[in-house]
């Protein structure tokens, strides 16, 4: 994939990433649900659309509110918007692999397990699109960190089944901003560890009224 020209950043040459790692890994995932007719537990917006929509709606709020600075003349606040849209988009294809397709196939096994198996394939896969890990420590320090994300993306997904909710915490970790990252990890571990509660039943909220 990084000898195809990279068509998105033709057209937009600000587009964040290669984006042809995001879609190889998008058609890859819908070729292997197909071929090995894996039963699909994780779909987009999971167990729970609306607190999907939110959950992924509270990172994208702060860095719209933080703003981005640009060379375009762009607002900054609606900048940071498009900008963290755009990557949301580009995780979502990553994630249909790494935490749809690969956590569909081992479902049957523990969440820890498929986070470090994810976690190693997912630290290792990003040898194609880094030059170097220097930034992180080296290579271990890159898939260490990376097993560890995926450990807790796998308790996500087991709770949520939301690839929306998967590419939200991807998104994060790329945008890095302390503040951001407290306050949305604060929130959203809050909110998958009451994900199974009644907190979004409207019906109910009517009925005692």
């Amino acid at each position: 994939m990084t000898k195809v020209p990279n068509l998105i950043r033709e057209i937009w040459t600000e587009a964040p990433f290669n984006w042809n790692h995001g879609i190889g890994l998008l058609v890859a995932s819908i070729i292997g649900y197909r071929v090995f007719r894996q039963k699909r537990k994780t779909t987009l917006l999971g167990n729970s659309p609306l607190k999907s929509i939110i959950f992924s709606s509270i990172f994208l709020t702060a860095y719209t509110i933080l703003g981005f600075s640009n060379k375009f003349g762009i607002n900054t606040h609606l900048w940071a918007f498009i900008f963290c849209l755009m990557t949301l988009i580009y995780d979502l294809f990553e994630e249909s692999v790494w935490r749809g397709f690969l956590n569909d196939s081992m479902n049957s096994i523990p969440t820890w397990v498929k986070g470090i198996i994810t976690g190693i394939l997912w630290g290792f896969w990003h040898l194609i699109i880094f030059d170097s890990f220097e930034q992180f420590g080296g290579l271990h320090v890159f898939v260490l960190l990376s097993i560890i994300i995926s450990i807790i993306m796998a308790y996500a997904m087991d709770r949520t089944n939301s690839i929306l909710v998967a590419a939200s915490i991807h998104a994060l970790m790329i945008l890095r901003d302390i503040n951001v990252t407290i306050i949305c990890a604060i929130i959203w571990f809050t909110m998958v560890l009451l994900w199974n509660k009644n907190w979004l039943d409207f019906k109910k909220i009517k009925t005692i009224n």
